[in-house]
């Protein structure tokens, strides 16, 4: 499965960034930058945050790309961007989670600021499937999953659900805020520009707390195990929410159009919202806006395919190395439910804390009695 993963993330540079050049979308950004403007309007594009030339330029590009997608002039995009956020953030706590797991450690799954640094430049759809293809390889936890090498120190856990508030969910949000009604256009460009780093935020503030707290939580595997889930139940809902959100908004102008002005059914309708642009049918876009959604539908789809693909893996390791058997008939069932209602990164997290549970009930009972024997 690890070679899938390669191959999807090899995929982004056919599927977003050529599809990206011959559509038109490289030119149109590259000509904001140069006018100096925000696409679509007026505004000046802000060009220094940092002083230092290559970030600043780095951050004005990808001003130009998200501002698009938060302003609400583009609604159909602002949702799907809405729930694309969800699946970002339920994925990245998936590999956070891997990151600190015991077996993982020394390893190059131990280490996701970069992988999520090259998400925010590179795409979601190439960073992601890759961190996971390299985990699949050289991970103990990926072969061999036990109760010992998939723990997560419980300082980790009990902080994480608030490390995400604090270092994605709220820079979100800021950057969301309409402009000028409730932040100046300036000062939304400059939230886009903080968000942008948000997975080096998660990561420095998840070390921080380990290295804070751990003195003060013992290592109690019922607690552990209680935050655990916490974690588990946070991402989830994150992904969830944000896939039911998107859809039912999206359904609704379909259902019941009355409940919309006229000027959103269009851009609401979910042939719009969830429309997946063939990259050789020689589409031509004639804004940013257009260009970005059609970006964003592939870093959505690619990067949640690869996350699902990676936990549907993960389950299956430890149901043939525990029960020695996987019910696929039911598994296939639960999968595509599970997809339909939670998005794909929602059934991947299901997928992950199923598959905890399982190890740590069946491997963890396991090596109790081995060293109750040990002692005696």
């Amino acid at each position: 499965m690890r070679y899938v993963l390669f191959s999807l993330s090899a995929f982004v540079f056919y599927a977003i960034f050529y599809f990206s050049y011959v559509n038109g979308l490289h030119e149109l950004g590259h000509k904001a930058v140069g006018a100096g403007k925000l696409p679509g309007t007026d505004e000046p594009l802000r060009t220094l945050y940092t002083g230092v030339e290559p970030i600043d330029r780095l951050l004005a590009l990808l001003t130009t790309f998200f501002y698009p997608a938060m302003d609400g002039q583009s609604p159909g995009l602002l949702l799907h961007s809405i729930g694309f956020s969800g699946t970002f953030g339920a994925a990245w706590t998936l590999v956070v989670l891997e990151s600190w797991r015991k077996g993982n450690a020394g390893t190059v799954a131990a280490y996701p600021m970069l992988f999520g640094l090259a998400a925010q430049v590179f795409t979601f759809a190439f960073a992601t499937p890759l961190f996971l293809a390299l985990q699949m390889g050289c991970s103990i936890t990926a072969r061999r999953p036990q109760a010992d090498n998939i723990r997560v120190p419980r300082a980790v856990l009990a902080s994480l659900p608030v490390i995400f508030l604090i270092g994605f969910m709220i820079p979100s949000h800021a950057m969301v805020l309409p402009a000028p009604d409730v932040i100046s256009v300036d000062w939304k460009q400059i939230a886009i520009a903080i968000w942008q780093p948000w997975p080096a935020y998660v990561s420095i503030l998840s070390t921080v707390s380990y290295y804070i707290l751990s003195p003060f939580f013992s290592n109690n595997h019922r607690a552990s195990m209680s935050s655990l889930r916490w974690v588990y139940a946070f991402a989830f809902t994150n992904a969830s929410a944000s896939h039911l959100v998107s859809w039912i908004v999206s359904l609704a102008t379909v259902q019941v159009p009355v409940l919309f002005q006229e000027r959103f059914l269009e851009s609401l309708h979910p042939s719009k919202v969830f429309e997946v642009p063939i990259p050789w049918s020689g589409l031509k876009v004639e804004t940013v806006p257009q260009g970005v959604h059609a970006f964003l539908r592939w870093d959505y789809i690619i990067g949640s395919a690869g996350v699902l693909i990676w936990a549907l893996s993960m389950y299956v390791v430890a149901h043939k190395q525990i029960l020695s058997t996987v019910a696929w008939p039911n598994l296939l069932v639960k999968v595509g439910l599970l997809t339909a209602l939670t998005g794909p990164t929602g059934a991947a997290v299901e997928l992950m804390w199923e598959r905890d549970e399982l190890v740590f009930s069946e491997t963890g009972r396991q090596q109790q009695v081995t060293k109750t024997k040990k002692s005696s």
